[in-house]
């Protein structure tokens, strides 16, 4: 599957696969942990619904614009700057004190998320052969779950053992080693 990779898009898919990886570390843990933490603040779900809904939406709208710009701008700086984002968006979690806060952090997180993963996705086919590609993104999609599932398993052994604001900080330094992974990938346009 991978043997038929030049050298530059094998070493690329290593860097993304373990940008990614990382990526998907901090996402396991968060996402229960977050669910916890909304409810502790004393959101219902129906607001916290909202909230993702209108998420999906800024991540639906953005996504039309991000796949264009990084086609003109490169992928790299796209995926980079999502992560670094995703880091500062994950700390202001910790600041919340009303809902509008949820609701713009939550439409930030769309918003970022395109930014990050249209471009991700495009690079993903920049770094796999046509004949293979479906191999190669099934795989990493299996591998970057079982690393999430695994995260999450000790998102649920924290829960209660752990105050949850300091969780969200090492989260979002996830975040920010997955951006300096990044930095590695010599993208040519």
């Amino acid at each position: 599957m991978l043997n038929v990779l030049s050298r530059s898009q094998l070493t690329n898919y290593r860097i993304l696969l373990g940008s990614a990886a990382v990526a998907s570390i901090a996402m396991g843990v968060w996402m229960p942990l977050m669910v916890l933490f909304i409810q502790d603040f004393g959101f219902s779900r129906e607001i916290f619904v909202f909230a993702v809904a209108s998420q999906v939406a800024a991540y639906s709208l953005t996504a039309l614009f991000a796949g264009h710009f990084s086609d003109r701008f490169g992928r790299k700086p796209f995926m980079i700057g999502a992560n670094l984002a995703t880091a500062g968006i994950v700390v202001a979690y910790t600041f919340i004190t009303s809902m509008s806060q949820l609701y713009t952090l939550q439409i930030l997180l769309g918003i970022v998320n395109a930014m990050g993963a249209t471009p991700e996705s495009a690079f993903w086919g920049d770094v796999t052969e046509k004949k293979t590609r479906g191999r190669a993104v099934g795989g990493r999609d299996a591998f970057l779950g079982l690393v999430a599932a695994a995260a999450m398993v000790i998102a649920a052994k924290l829960t209660g053992a752990v105050n949850l604001d300091p969780v969200f900080y090492v989260v979002a330094g996830f975040f920010v080693l997955s951006a300096i992974v990044l930095l590695f990938i010599r993208e040519q346009r």
